[in-house]
């Protein structure tokens, strides 16, 4: 069972990072916040499951972010990087650019979620995934290509993160407007819950911990945190 589950994850994190158009960064980049999405969304659906799935899914998740949440910090980096340099002051395009990326990040996390616990005992496979989640067989480093460009990233966050940041305010504050990298999952997550032509808007932005609110055709309104584009629907 272990090896066929690490066989399907590996088989789909080549598909993960096999774009003919992205640059290297940009795979290790999208490499990171795919693994890590994926990571959130199996522990959540885990823990819906059993107690004892839901134990072994924090425990399993808790030990992977705990030697790889520094490289998915990193490549959020990146990909902030690559936004405010591709796209300067024109926010609107950063924020396209932002929710194209983010499609593609969510779309392959929920393909991965859906192979790794489709037919037999949902339960039983989340014990023996999550199990590789929390010994290392899922690290980010496993992967002997991506590892030292996400490890430069995490180099590059260091020296110059804080510059980085500060030219992001100053452009929100010119804007004075925020735009949201969880948008779109957020549309599509009010979608799903029955929100008829839902307008999404940002309350609060503040680096992977996001607060989006939104509003449904009836009135009514769904609130959605998201970290790390990972998001729930506030009761």
């Amino acid at each position: 069972m272990l090896q066929r589950l690490t066989l399907v994850m590996c088989v789909l994190a080549i598909s993960a990072c096999s774009g003919v158009s992205r640059t290297p960064d940009e795979q290790a980049i999208n490499y990171a916040l795919v693994e890590d999405v994926t990571a959130r969304k199996l522990t959540d659906q885990c823990s819906e499951l059993s107690v004892t799935a839901k134990q072994a899914a924090w425990r399993g998740y808790r030990s992977w972010w705990k030697r790889n949440g520094s490289l998915v910090e990193a490549a959020d980096y990146g990909l902030s990087y690559n936004l405010v340099t591709l796209t300067d002051t024109r926010q609107e395009t950063g924020a396209r650019y932002a929710m194209g990326l983010t499609f593609d990040i969510i779309a392959e996390a929920e393909q991965r979620v859906a192979e790794i616990l489709e037919g037999g005992d949902k339960a039983a496979t989340c014990l023996d995934v999550m199990a590789e989640y929390r010994d290392g067989a899922m690290d980010l480093r496993e992967d002997s290509k991506m590892y030292p460009l996400l490890v430069k990233l995490q180099q590059k966050r260091d020296a110059h993160g804080q510059d980085l940041y500060l030219k992001m305010s100053v452009i929100e504050d010119n804007a004075n407007k925020k735009f949201s990298r969880s948008a779109y999952a957020v549309e599509r997550m009010a979608k799903r819950e029955g929100c008829v032509n839902p307008k999404v808007r940002t309350l609060k932005s503040d680096g992977p911990n996001e607060v989006l609110e939104a509003s449904c055709a009836d009135d009514s309104y769904l609130l959605v945190r998201c970290e790390w584009r990972n998001c729930k629907i506030q009761n």
